[in-house]
């Protein structure tokens, strides 16, 4: 099955690990199957307070979403098992044409993030690097994708 819509998950500056950038690769390539997805690397201003840094990420992360329907990553977002998961993907797809996953960096989400989120979703109970969780989600939403086409990678 293949979906018209777009799919964006936005992060912070640039993947720095290459083991990260492996996975996340391995992972666009087989999404690219089911929908138009992207990962984008936001360029932000740079800052030493954490306040601010959340700010300027808050901002890059922002940019291009008046017409999308925003999930942003959060420790205190809601949790789903991974067929849960695939079935809440389903509903926001049949309703939704642009999807943006936003990743927080170090401190998480600006207060303006939080509040424009239609979802917020939680990936763990644990705490996760920006890097890792970017890596987790893409195999997530991948997962979701493929037990919504009736596929057997999630068995």
């Amino acid at each position: 099955m293949r979906w018209p819509n777009t799919l964006k998950v936005v992060i912070p500056g640039k993947l720095k690990f290459s083991f990260i950038k492996d996975g996340v690769s391995f992972y666009e390539k087989r999404l690219k199957n089911y929908i138009n997805f992207s990962l984008e690397e936001r360029k932000v201003v740079k800052a030493r307070v954490p306040d601010l840094i959340k700010q300027n990420e808050g901002k890059a992360l922002l940019l291009g979403t008046e017409k999308a329907f925003i999930i942003a990553l959060d420790e205190r977002g809601k949790e789903f098992s991974s067929r849960e998961w695939a079935k809440h993907l389903g509903n926001i797809l049949e309703r939704e044409r642009e999807i943006h996953f936003l990743i927080g960096g170090a401190y998480g989400h600006s207060r303006e993030v939080l509040e424009k989120a239609h979802l917020k979703l939680s990936l763990s109970k644990l705490t996760l690097g920006h890097e890792i969780a970017v890596l987790v989600l893409c195999e997530q939403i991948y997962r979701a994708l493929s037990i919504l086409s009736g596929e057997p990678y999630h068995k």
